[in-house]
């Protein structure tokens, strides 16, 4: 009885939000004009959108019927503009060719990119590649007398580990079975190592970020050089003093709140199991590091005439996926046991494809929508231009993304508003970069304060905690980190 009625106050609702927006909508047209009329149905359009994210509709679904939406407004409220570069004789349909082209264009380029990045990462982690380099990484930590300052020592290294290894639950569910052990072995406690394991990937950032894939695609910037200009003069502070505050919140809260220790026999071994790979294979993820950065324009004043070569992403990723296969082939001496850690690979690609690249197809298909109907120039007529347009642009997009990550449990929300704040950006004659970046950086922020984040969950069950140990531990130090970041950006990116 309960549900019935409950249902029909659903039903309720809903049709008076079908009804009453019509005649919101068209009242702002006739009374107020049509730029009142602009804004007001493409904020309805955002908050619809954001709204069912937050009660967790697919957000895919929401974001390209928005676009949709905005697009056949466009289509018949400015009947003398064109939809498409090429008519097909009706509004209607030029709206959906409209979403072809979009889902054409990306695909072929971006979408690819992320799914061959995602793709490689994951075969590196099945030949046993990304473990090797993992226990290599931590072995310098074993020098460190202090255990806060290991603890610090793993942070760091975590994020620069995450460079060649994309997967932020992949990553720390290497340092579980590698670093923890040595860390509980000096006196660390399990929250303390759970806690900065979890955070290890609050930043994402670097070339196979897809974040930054995305940033360098809409900007057209060179991908590693804009890695190595635009990121890399905020993180590596922003490591470093995540780094040191890790040190000294975890000595706070091992004082205030000690955790019992309770059986850690499960990770406390090296895994016996798992295949033995030579150290050789801890070159392989870091490959296509390494070719992009000698191809890149940082590099080519440096080199012969003859081996000025230009290279991409994927063209870097199949030459090194073709190097570690022909090594794995090697080493097993198993051609069917070599090609059948393919098949991952593949996987992983159709994997990435639904639950990251559809969502930038459709963020796109929206920010066509913004764009066709007029919202960027309408909205940025009515806001005097200047510093403090500047900030608000970049709070607003920066806050949005960081709330959405918290909720959602993972950063890719930025992945859906990118294309529109890109455009908002160029409209407020304002860096795209400076908008950009931090919605990158609130997005990873954000999930590392989420409950529901694979990440958090995934090492909390592993220790015997809860997902609230671990983010209270972290929101000090991260949040703090937070407010640098906005700092940072609004200072040394341009």
């Amino acid at each position: 009885m309960t549900e019935s009625t409950d249902m029909k106050n659903i039903k309720k609702s809903w049709f008076i939000w079908i009804i009453s927006i019509p005649i919101i909508l068209a009242s702002m047209y006739f009374c107020f004009g049509q730029k009142a009329f602009v804004l007001a149905v493409s904020f309805i359009v955002i908050i619809l959108i954001g709204m069912g994210i937050m009660r967790r509709i697919y957000a895919q679904a929401l974001v390209l019927v928005g676009g949709c939406v905005l697009l056949l407004i466009a289509a018949f409220l400015f009947p003398d503009a064109a939809i498409t570069g090429t008519s097909s004789g009706s509004k209607v349909i030029d709206v959906f060719v409209e979403i072809k082209n979009v889902f054409s264009k990306n695909i072929a380029s971006l979408g690819l990119i992320i799914m061959v990045i995602a793709g490689f990462s994951r075969y590196m982690n099945d030949i046993g590649a990304s473990g090797k380099l993992v226990e290599i990484c931590v072995k310098p930590l074993g020098r460190l007398k202090s255990r806060y300052m290991l603890l610090g020592g793993c942070y760091i290294i975590m994020q620069l580990l995450a460079l060649f290894i994309s997967s932020p639950s992949g990553l720390a569910l290497l340092m579980m079975s590698t670093l923890y052990p040595i860390l509980r072995s000096i006196g660390c406690s399990k929250a303390s190592v759970a806690a900065v394991i979890a955070s290890g990937v609050c930043i994402d950032y670097g070339p196979s970020a897809t974040g930054s894939i995305l940033i360098s695609e809409i900007t057209g910037y060179d991908l590693f050089s804009f890695f190595v200009e635009k990121q890399i003069p905020v993180v590596w502070i922003l490591f470093i003093f995540i780094g040191v505050m890790h040190m000294f919140v975890q000595a706070y809260w091992d004082k205030k709140e000690p955790v019992p220790s309770q059986d850690d026999s499960l990770l406390m071994y090296q895994q016996a199991s798992a295949e033995k790979v030579p150290y050789l294979f801890a070159l392989l993820p870091i490959i296509p590091m390494i070719l992009l950065f000698i191809f890149s324009s940082l590099a080519e004043e440096w080199l012969p005439k003859a081996l000025r070569f230009k290279m991409d992403v994927i063209t870097a990723m199949f030459i090194s996926f073709f190097i570690a296969f022909f090594c794995d082939l090697i080493r097993t001496f198993n051609i069917k046991k070599a090609a059948d850690k393919i098949a991952g690979l593949f996987d992983q690609m159709g994997q990435s494809f639904i639950m990251i690249v559809s969502i930038l197809l459709c963020a796109q298909v929206l920010a066509q929508g913004m764009i066709k109907i007029g919202f960027i120039e309408t909205l940025f007529s009515f806001i005097p231009s200047g510093t403090h347009t500047h900030i608000l642009v970049v709070l607003s997009f920066s806050i949005l993304v960081f709330f959405s990550s918290v909720v959602l449990g993972t950063g890719s929300t930025f992945n859906a508003f990118a294309p529109l704040a890109a455009e908002m950006a160029k409209g407020a004659g304002i860096s795209v970069y400076r908008v950009l970046i931090p919605m990158h950086f609130s997005g990873s922020l954000g999930r590392s304060f989420s409950p529901i984040a694979g990440v958090t969950i995934a090492v909390a069950g592993l220790v015997g905690l809860t997902p609230f140990d671990i983010i209270k531990r972290n929101a000090l130090q991260l949040g703090s980190a937070y407010i640098l970041m906005l700092i940072l950006s609004h200072f040394l990116i341009v």
